[in-house]
Parts: C-alpha cells; structure tokens; sequence
C-alpha cells in the first residue's frame, strides 16, 4: 500500500520573527498542581519561559499575560477511546485559546472520574473528532497529550482527524515511569501521509521535580498570543528537553544543520529511510561534519539522503546526555 507525502511545511528556521521558549502542558492548584496561578507564573518567567499554557483538568484557569510573559487560556480534557487496555480509560488532549469549557462533552460517563482530594476530574467527549470540531469553533488549537503515556492505540489517531499534532515528549512521563518519548506514534502518522506536528512539554504538576524538564520553541511573527496560536496551527516550532538547534536549511535531498554540541544527528523519514552523522569513530556517517568542539561533539553538519522523494523528512539531534531535540517536519 503506498501513502501520501507529508505537504512541506515551513521551515520557521529560514524565515522572520522571534523565538519563544513555550511550557504547553501545567498545572496548578486549580486542578492537581502544587503552585498557585500566580505562583506558578512567576516561576516559569524566572525560569526564562517567554510563553506559558496554563492546562488545568477541566479548568480555564486565566493568568493575564505581562510585557514579560504572554500567557495563552488553555485546558487538558479528554475522549473516549475505541481500543481501551483497562476499564474507564479514555485519553487526553491539550486545547489553546480557548473561551469556554464544556458542563457535559457528551462522552460515555463510565469514563468521567472526579478526586475531590487531589481537585482532579476527568470528563469526556465521545471521540478525538468530536472535541476537535468543538475547538474549531472557538479558533483553538488541539494537540493530543502523551499518546505513550496514556497508551493510546494508533488505529485511535488513525480514525481521527483535524488535530494539529501530538505531544512528542512528555517530561513528566519521562520521569515518572519512563514513557515520556511518543515519537513512534508521531512517524506512524507521517508515514501515512498525515501532516502531524510535535510538541514537547514538562507536564508541570511538582515545579522541584518536573519544571523546564522539557519545553518548545515556537517561531511567532510578533510576541502575542495570536502569533503564538498560528505557529501552533502551523508548526513553526522545534522542541526540545536539552539541545538547542540554531539552523536547519534543506539543499536538494541533503539537510544542513546547526545545533549546540551533540554526538548525533538525525534526519528521519518513512520506514527504514532515515540516516544520520554521528560523533567518533563509530557508527555510519551519512554526510559530513562541519564544525565540532573542543570534545569532538557535532554542532553543524550536512546530512545526505538520495531520497528526493521522502514521504516526509524530520530533524532530531541527541547530546551527549542521550537528550534530545526534534524539528516539525521540513
């Protein structure tokens, strides 16, 4: 069976406009955060975040943004699933620029779940598809929470549509039981021709422990919220929980980029395809590095591919750490 390309998307790193270090997926005290609103602001504009996503279960929890930190009304909600793996399981997902939340989404109520202890409620709608046009009606912009996570059946992502992309990375899932990387879900998408961008996020609920675990860049025309919806819509973004990449430019089929120091490089693309330039003496070296450190880590480099028709092409650079970056398709 053959599949679509994947349309070309921007490459956000070849055009104007400022980045912004966005937190897309908090809590706070309002659902089951440990930090007030307030408090919880204050911190992620200390932490040097320009944007921040406030994503109550359930909850509109508004912030005003300042000169400092544009602030954008979002929520998690959820939906019920068609392939469940244990009784009441739904699934998640993150909705920005919202105005209202929904008393009754329709969804099955053998799924909705209320801890009055911890202020935690799950409510749903009857599918992704169903919460997605909901959104559109408000001009949101919906990414699915950690598919990995939460153990989300790809025929579910498969079977829905309109929803801009998917939670690549999960800081807090990371380091809570190890499922935080959800970027296998995201290629299955792309390798069936559906344009799916990605964000990363550290899924604040404990600021000591889970705060700047991991974040995105968004490319935005101008410092509003609006501009930072767009980018959302549009995935002018690359996301992160270490590196950082400076420039990607695409030459034919190979692809140059710069980044901080890492020991590999990667261009993705559907099944087998993908190649990559590595650090050392060891593994393949598809292409050429251009620039290194002191300590022989990669900081530009030129990835070759002989594939001019790749039903889709993405970045991701690994440090030293094993940390990762990842760009939106290009």
């Amino acid at each position: 069976m053959s599949f679509p390309a994947v349309p070309a998307g921007p490459n956000p790193f070849q055009e104007p406009g400022d980045w912004l270090k966005c937190a897309l997926h908090t809590h706070t005290t309002v659902s089951d955060g440990t930090l007030s609103p307030r408090y919880l602001a204050a911190s992620y504009l200390e932490a040097g975040f320009d944007v921040l996503a406030i994503t109550d279960h359930w909850r509109r929890t508004v912030v005003e943004s300042t000169e400092q930190l544009i602030t954008i009304p979002s929520a998690e909600l959820g939906f019920d699933i068609e392939h469940r793996s244990y009784p009441r399981h739904s699934a998640e997902f993150l909705v920005y620029g919202i105005s209202d939340i929904p008393e009754d989404p329709g969804g099955d109520k053998a799924n909705w779940y209320k801890n009055e202890d911890e202020n935690y409620e799950v409510r749903t709608f009857p599918d992704l598809n169903a919460g997605v046009r909901w959104a559109d009606e408000q001009g949101a912009v919906v990414y699915v929470a950690h598919p990995y996570w939460s153990g989300l059946d790809i025929q579910n992502l498969l079977s829905m549509q309109g929803f801009a992309g998917i939670e690549v990375f999960n800081g807090s899932a990371e380091l809570e039981n190890g499922r935080g990387d959800s970027s296998t879900w995201w290629d299955v998408l792309l390798g069936r021709g559906r344009q799916t961008f990605g964000i990363a996020t550290d899924d604040q609920h404990y600021p000591l422990f889970e705060l700047g675990a991991a974040w995105t860049m968004v490319h935005a025309a101008e410092r509003t919220p609006a501009a930072v919806l767009e980018a959302l819509r549009t995935g002018r973004a690359y996301f992160s929980h270490g590196p950082q990449i400076h420039e990607v430019s695409v030459d034919g089929s190979a692809v140059e980029i710069s980044c901080s120091p890492v020991r590999s490089i990667v261009v993705h693309m559907e099944e087998e395809q993908g190649v990559c330039v590595n650090a050392g003496p060891t593994g393949r070296r598809m292409g050429k590095v251009l620039q290194q450190d002191g300590s022989g880590l990669i900081t530009r480099a030129r990835v070759e591919t002989d594939r001019d028709d790749a039903r889709y092409r993405r970045v991701s650079v690994v440090d030293a750490a094993g940390r990762r970056a990842w760009t939106n398709p290009i």
